[in-house]
């Protein structure tokens, strides 16, 4: 049942405008942004290109933004989550990270930390779907974002691995 006193979606009510600061303020309290991405949520409320230009500036000097801890802050939290290096660097530059920014975000991922996600995403991966065959782990472990040579590393050690086999037997390999 809908509530008749409710001003959701109803056109001729305006909302009390807020400066372009303050609504900028609101959403980095939810989340860390990066100045376009948080420019482009202003530009979606309704806010002129030169408000949005001053509150990204204003907000910028006070601290308040700042590309490169939001671009590490995102790094760690995708790498917690399983996902390997290639989706890290398009989700930073999907939202909007500078080049700065990513690069050095990117450079506190290495080789073994990548491969040993992959294997603990492959692992979770193999208990959850004991019956699937090697090719459906190399695309699940794609779409998370790992590298085609991190990928072939975690197969070929499952391979070389006893326990690993076992659960793969009779299954096709990559």
């Amino acid at each position: 049942m809908r509530n008749s006193q409710s001003t959701r979606g109803t056109p001729s009510r305006k909302r009390a405008s807020k400066p372009a600061y303050d609504r900028a303020l609101d959403l980095l309290a939810r989340r860390a942004h990066f100045a376009a991405e948080l420019g482009a949520k202003l530009r979606q409320r309704g806010y002129t290109d030169a408000e949005v230009e001053s509150a990204v500036e204003r907000l910028t000097d006070g601290g308040h933004l700042n590309e490169g801890e939001t671009a590490h802050l995102l790094v760690r939290s995708l790498k917690r989550r399983g996902y390997g290096r290639r989706r890290l660097e398009l989700d930073l530059r999907r939202r909007g990270a500078d080049e700065a920014a990513v690069s050095a975000a990117l450079e506190t991922v290495d080789d073994e930390d990548e491969l040993e996600r992959a294997a603990g995403v492959a692992a979770r991966f193999r208990s959850s779907h004991p019956s699937r065959d090697a090719a459906a782990l190399a695309r699940h472990l794609e779409r998370r974002g790992f590298l085609p040579r991190t990928i072939g590393a975690v197969l070929f050690d499952a391979a070389d691995d006893p326990a690993a086999e076992q659960g793969m037997q009779g299954q096709n390999s990559c």
